[in-house]
């Protein structure tokens, strides 16, 4: 109405337009623009803020927990007052979480999982994942296409990613189950003892979402949704290394030679004012992210692992040993330990069922020889012949057998007479 007023058109024909009378549009005209401030109204809760703002800034609490919690201190309101407020204390913690590294180099990055639908290697299929890290200020970002999301292979991505990117002071995961084994609400986070080592091993401090808060990684979570979205969607490869590749080019080539839509400029551009503050992974010896399986040796001298026999010495025979191996991927080697001590080393067969070293090939047949042919078990007597001094040793020798005519037991009989 104002603003037809405004461009000349008379009371009357603003108000048959509207619909209203002609009063109303006065009332419209005098009305301020914007309307005045009430004065704030005392809340039952104003009380018992400071107490919610403390517990939430320390815990992911929800309103129903607090509500309890306050109703013990003598809160008597009702819990949809709370609720709005818990509302706007985890909005100010998210923005916190979000904001509190958005300007400082180095000091965070955060990784992540994508599900990726399937993919048939060698008639086999299996699910396809994407690990994503991305650097907080940089936004620099890496990724690599997987088939599991195994501990040992989530530790051997961020040991590479480290090597090749640099280390920050701060890794921010979520609540995956190879890094953290506890988180909920009310209880600090208990991180996976394997994880926990490998991030001491390289001085990075492991940080966890809070449970329910995906925004604060929201710039990994972004990174996945860009990769889906602008790498892999169409996009036709044969196996998983080829995707990688791919990856690896597209990465180089577009994502992060791309202008940014967060800070406005490109993230190669950022990273190299941030790979300054990051620290070399070259500092620190490679951290050993094998997995150890436990396998018990056969009578063959062979153990198996994800169908495939593999030799051992034949003294290891129905023996418990270790396998480390990093993945089963064909061409990977592998190490066999008993009692701590390396055994053997093959790498993961891509077609053969049996695999034999030669070293070993030698033993284990000599092993199975006497097994067929077990040796003839020693007299229990024996004829033991004096030294060159005509001493026989009693403590060693067997008792003698001397094999004697008849005659000459006559003649000892007589002579005993």
């Amino acid at each position: 109405m104002k603003n037809d007023v405004e461009a000349g058109v008379p009371i009357a024909r603003v108000a048959r337009r509207y619909g209203v009378s002609r009063q109303s549009v006065y009332n419209v005209l005098r009305r301020p623009s914007k309307p005045a401030p009430r004065a704030a109204r005392a809340s039952k809760l104003d009380p018992f803020k400071p107490f919610i703002r403390g517990r939430l800034e320390a815990f992911d609490l929800p309103a129903t927990t607090l509500l309890t919690d306050i109703r013990e201190l003598g809160y008597r309101g009702g819990i949809t007052i709370l609720k709005e407020f818990c509302r706007e204390v985890k909005g100010e913690q998210v923005r916190l979480v979000i904001e509190r590294f958005e300007t400082e180099p180095g000091r965070q990055a955060q990784i992540d999982w994508g599900e990726c639908g399937v993919i048939v290697e060698n008639g086999v299929r299996r699910r396809l994942y994407v690990f994503v890290f991305v650097l907080g200020y940089s936004r620099m970002l890496w990724a690599r296409f997987t088939t599991s999301t195994k501990q040992p292979v989530l530790l051997s991505l961020l040991r590479q990613v480290f090597e090749e990117l640099g280390m920050p002071r701060e890794l921010l995961v979520d609540n995956m189950k190879t890094a953290v084994d506890r988180h909920a609400l009310g209880e600090a986070v208990k991180f996976n003892s394997a994880f926990l080592d490998f991030c001491e091993h390289y001085g990075a401090l492991p940080l966890a979402c809070p449970p329910y808060w995906p925004k604060a990684k929201g710039k990994v979570e972004a990174g996945v949704k860009y990769l889906k979205r602008s790498f892999l969607a169409g996009r036709s490869f044969t196996t998983v290394d080829d995707l990688n590749q791919q990856l690896e080019a597209w990465l180089d080539s577009v994502a992060n030679v791309r202008v940014h839509g967060t800070t406005g400029e490109r993230p190669i551009d950022r990273y190299a004012n941030e790979v300054a503050v990051l620290r070399s992974a070259g500092a620190v010896p490679r951290f050993d992210t094998r997995e150890l399986l436990l396998r018990k040796v056969q009578s063959d001298s062979h153990l198996r692992l994800a169908g495939v026999a593999y030799s051992v010495p034949p003294s290891a025979v129905g023996r418990m040993v270790q396998v480390r191996v990093e993945q089963l991927k064909a061409g990977t080697p592998f190490e066999v330990l008993l009692e701590g001590h390396v055994i053997a080393t093959h790498r993961v067969s891509e077609s053969e069922k049996r695999v034999t070293l030669p070293e070993h090939h030698k033993a284990i047949q000599t092993a199975a020889g006497r097994a067929r042919n077990p040796s003839r078990p020693k007299a229990r007597y024996e004829q033991v012949l004096p030294d060159e001094n005509g001493l026989v040793d009693p403590f060693v020798a067997a008792p003698v057998v001397q094999a004697r005519s008849l005659s000459e037991y006559q003649r000892l009989l007589e002579a005993g007479q």
